[in-house]
C-alpha cells in the first residue's frame, strides 16, 4: 500500500469512524497530509476563518512505515481560528459513537456533525485510553480489510491541504 494510498484508506475510514453513514456538508473540510508545523497551522488557521469552514486535518508520517501522527481540529468562530493538535480519536464501547479527543489537560471533547464540529463539554464516561485503542484497532482493521466499501460521495480527500 503506497503512502498515498494509505493517507486515502485511513481518512474514508475516519469519516466513517467519526460519521457514520451521514455525510459530510458545507461548513467543515477533513484534510490530510503531512503533520503540520507552526506555519503551516497558522495557514490552516486563517484559511478556516476565511472561508467560515471548521477543519479536522489527519497528519501522516510518510515513508517506509506510514502512520497517522496527529489528529488537529480547526474551529473558526467570531473572526478567530480556535487550534486544537495532538488530538487522539476515540471509540464507544459499543463501537457506535467516533469522537475526537484533545490532549488531557483541554476540557471537552469533539464531535463531527455533518455540517460543522462541535465542541461538547465533558469527556466521555468510558475510560479514555480504553476507548483510543479501540479507534484505533478499528482504524487498523478498516484499513486492512480488502472488502472495506466506502460511499465515495460521502467525503472528498485533499491532499496537502497546508
Amino acid at each position: 500500500m503506497t503512502t498515498t494510498t494509505f493517507e486515502a484508506a485511513v481518512t474514508r475510514a475516519v469519516v466513517k469512524l467519526l460519521l457514520g453513514t451521514r455525510k459530510l456538508k458545507l461548513g467543515v473540510a477533513i484534510t490530510a497530509g503531512d503533520a503540520l508545523g507552526i506555519e503551516d497551522q497558522i495557514k490552516m488557521g486563517r484559511h478556516a476563518v476565511e472561508t467560515n469552514a471548521d477543519v479536522l486535518h489527519l497528519g501522516f508520517r510518510t515513508g517506509p512505515a506510514p502512520a497517522l501522527t496527529d489528529v488537529a481540529v480547526f474551529l473558526p468562530r467570531d473572526g478567530l481560528c480556535h487550534i486544537q493538535t495532538g488530538c487522539s480519536l476515540w471509540l464507544s464501547k459499543a463501537g457506535n459513537r467516533g469522537r475526537v479527543m484533545p490532549q488531557p489537560h483541554v476540557r471537552g471533547h469533539f464531535r463531527l456533525a455533518p455540517s460543522e464540529i462541535l465542541h461538547i463539554d465533558g469527556k466521555p464516561a468510558d475510560d479514555l485510553s480504553e476507548g483510543m485503542e479501540r479507534a484505533s484497532a478499528w482504524l487498523a482493521r478498516q484499513v486492512m480489510c480488502p472488502d472495506a466499501v466506502y460511499d465515495a460521495a460521502q467525503c472528498h480527500i485533499w491532499s496537502q491541504a497546508a
